[in-house]
């Protein structure tokens, strides 16, 4: 049975909470996907009995079940936002452009005209997201930006020099790996608070409520691709065209990067 009607079936059954986790699945069925219930109540906020008393009162034995049944119905009743492609490389190339149409112009903008405003920027990603951190930082330099990627983990150390008139960049896909960050933000004075804009896959982000701006990036599941394609590549493409949007606004073109010496060897 397709899964949302099954939900609606039930849903007079459901208590308060379980129905929070109702309104999360309908708000953004892709999040659900790929997460584990400890994700799942941690991005709602209740508990993970809660999600599993959810699962069994629209009808699955567990949380897997409801995920596969989940997945099915999105794969099956959801049309691609795409046609069909003999080269799977093509579906490269439609999720350029697919950030491009979820980013608007007047977007890209704002945000390109904010970096060249800041006193300085920092970027930041976990795991995965570690390498559009860290392009996006290299590429502001190449334009003689203040920029400064700052690995996984030293996060708060950097925090302590941060300004209002500084921008930090988080890259997240769908994990609170910053909470303990954004946490340390919150708790300073306005007066000194950076501008935050976060770089995420999910709309329903856990620490969506502590950053200033929110952009979320297509994926090859949430665009319905028969073919696996990197998350991560929706972040990349991102960045690129940010930084068009940046050459724009200086109206000159990239420096080179000086090469780095790592053990005699030069790094390009």
């Amino acid at each position: 049975m397709d899964a949302f009607l099954q939900m609606r079936l039930h849903e007079s059954e459901l208590t308060p909470t379980e129905r929070r986790v109702l309104d999360a699945v309908l708000e953004s069925p892709e999040s659900f996907l790929q997460s584990s219930t400890t994700i799942v109540a941690r991005q709602i906020g209740v508990s993970q009995s809660a999600v599993s008393r959810f699962c069994r009162k629209v009808g699955f034995d567990s949380f897997g079940e409801f995920q596969m049944n989940l997945m099915l119905t999105l794969s099956t009743n959801t049309p691609s936002s795409s046609s069909d492609h003999e080269n799977p490389v093509e579906y490269l190339c439609d999720m350029t452009r697919a950030v491009s149409e979820a980013v608007s112009e007047a977007d890209m903008d704002a945000l390109a005209e904010r970096i060249l405003a800041a006193r300085g920027v920092l970027t930041t990603g976990g795991g995965l997201s570690e390498a559009p951190a860290l392009m996006l930082s290299l590429e502001l330099l190449k334009y003689n930006v203040p920029c400064h990627n700052v690995p996984c983990g030293q996060e708060m150390v950097h925090m302590h020099v941060t300004e209002a008139d500084d921008l930090v960049v988080i890259f997240s896909s769908k994990n609170d790996t910053q909470r303990m960050l954004l946490n340390f933000l919150q708790d300073r004075p306005r007066s000194r608070r950076p501008h935050v804009v976060m770089v995420t896959h999910s709309a329903v982000h856990p620490l969506r409520k502590l950053v200033d701006e929110l952009i979320v990036l297509p994926t090859w599941q949430t665009d319905r691709y028969p073919v696996y394609i990197e998350p991560m590549t929706s972040m990349l493409a991102f960045c690129s065209i940010l930084m068009i949007h940046v050459s724009r606004r200086t109206g000159r073109g990239p420096e080179a990067l000086p090469p780095v010496a790592d053990g005699g060897h030069a790094l390009r």
